[in-house]
């Protein structure tokens, strides 16, 4: 048990010390930009958004975060920057993988021991923090859509395809493929097999 635990803890680190691929990763985020609508003047405009902004900015110090190549004073100038201009903090720390989705504007905070799967969505309003400066952050699966305001706080797990309500306050681990809606959040199982239905 203790040398699964500790080959698991030894993967992680060997995972994080190689850079992940900078320009696969922006190409996926681009993608979820079409999923919509794959006209042109939707790209344009979600090129443009802020979320987009600020995703921009964390894979680009990110990437030189996993190289050790030093980027201070100038990354926490820009990061702060990003934070006015776009209300939303990702810091190079954070582990997030690819196809990042942020709909609308601002009020995002992101903690540097978070932890986003692939594909997920975040909606304005979202916090994945810890419980005021101890407690760990959350670990979210892939594909997972938190919805605006919601509150993902302390070391806990969200599994795939999860969907988190709206204003929702989650303290608690969620199974993958389950909804956790209210205060504090309610895991509720889906109804259906189905994937798409929140």
């Amino acid at each position: 048990m203790e040398e699964s635990a500790a080959l698991n803890s030894h993967q992680e680190q060997a995972s994080e010390a190689k850079p992940a691929p900078f320009w696969p990763s922006v190409w996926a985020d681009v993608a979820r930009l079409r999923e919509e609508d794959p006209g042109l003047r939707a790209l344009v405009r979600g090129i443009l958004s802020q979320g987009f902004q600020a995703i921009i900015v964390y894979r680009i110090f990110r990437w030189f975060h996993q190289c050790g190549i030093p980027m201070q004073p100038i990354r926490l100038f820009i990061e702060r920057f990003t934070e006015i201009t776009t209300g939303i903090s990702i810091p190079a720390q954070a582990r997030i993988g690819r196809g990042l989705r942020i709909h609308h504007f601002g009020g995002i905070i992101v903690h540097s021991e978070a932890v986003i799967g692939e594909g997920c969505t975040l909606y304005h309003g979202v916090t994945l923090g810890d419980l005021g400066g101890w407690g760990g952050a959350p670990s979210i699966g892939n594909h997972v859509v938190i919805g605006a305001g919601a509150k993902i706080l302390g070391r806990i797990e969200v599994g795939d395809y999860c969907r988190i309500g709206a204003n929702a306050v989650v303290r608690t681990s969620v199974p993958a493929g389950c909804l956790a809606v209210g205060v504090p959040a309610i895991i509720k199982k889906p109804r259906a097999a189905s994937r798409d239905v929140v």
